[in-house]
């Protein structure tokens, strides 16, 4: 089976590609970090923090968005 381009394909047909090939990594890392754009606001992992803090901030998030 021949892949298809997907450098080719639009924005469009490679999310599809994606939903029904959840685990071709060529294709994900195609849509996440070729095609990312460079003007996104970046948002750097907070070294100084400790992971249990961190994971707490995640924790609360996701309870938020649960609600």
């Amino acid at each position: 089976m021949t892949k298809p381009d997907f450098q080719q394909m639009t924005r469009k047909e490679l999310k599809k590609y994606i939903l029904t090939h959840p685990t071709d990594d060529e294709a994900i890392r195609e849509l996440f970090i070729n095609r990312r754009n460079p003007n996104v606001k970046v948002y750097p992992y907070p070294y100084d923090m400790p992971y249990e803090e961190v994971e707490a901030i995640f924790k609360s998030k996701l309870n938020q968005s649960e609600s």
